[in-house]
């Protein structure tokens, strides 16, 4: 099975149909790592939020 997906042929028809399906779904690809960019930056901000307040309870239990 190695040695089938080691041909120059079969390796070439994989990235053609891998190309062809990333440019057909290009829109998608790009709107879902968007959104995903989106959600990432909304957690760090909440987990940055997140830590403030606990920061600032321990500066409240410290006086």
């Amino acid at each position: 099975m190695s040695k089938i997906f080691h041909h120059p042929l079969v390796l070439f028809g994989l990235g053609v149909a891998v190309g062809y399906t990333v440019h057909k779904y290009r829109k998608e690809i790009i709107l879902a790592a968007n959104e995903a960019a989106d959600k990432s930056k909304d957690f760090v901000l909440q987990q940055r939020e997140n830590l403030e307040d606990i920061l600032e309870e321990g500066k409240d239990k410290a006086v």
